[in-house]
């Protein structure tokens, strides 16, 4: 089927879907290896992206692949993910002249 939305049945997608994951499990994986070395936060990413491939399948209009289609949302999902976490671990540091400070307050003590 190379147009998702012309069999909109939910029996049919879920059947699409399944063939989407067993095609495409491993290239997947792969992608996320590329992206995430922690391998339960690869799986979590892993997840994400199959996630947003279910939610998509319904509106896939056949102007490229299925495969073409599958990595961008793989890669849309994982480079979201990798700046959320960068903005993330940005926002739990230490700023620079908090750090500064303290050192000079120890070596006044």
């Amino acid at each position: 089927m190379s147009n998702a939305r012309s069999k909109d049945h939910p029996s049919a997608l879920d059947a699409r879907f399944a063939e989407l994951v067993d095609e495409f499990s491993s290239p997947i994986a792969r992608l996320a290896r590329g992206y995430e070395a922690d391998e339960t936060r690869r799986l979590d990413l892993q997840q994400e992206i199959w996630t947003a491939v279910w939610r998509a399948l319904p509106t896939f209009e056949g102007r490229s692949s299925l495969r073409t289609w599958i990595y961008r949302i793989a890669h849309n999902v994982a480079t979201t993910e990798a700046l959320r976490e960068r903005r993330d671990r940005l926002k739990r540091a230490t700023p620079l002249e908090t750090v500064a400070g303290r050192r000079r307050d120890v070596a006044r003590s």
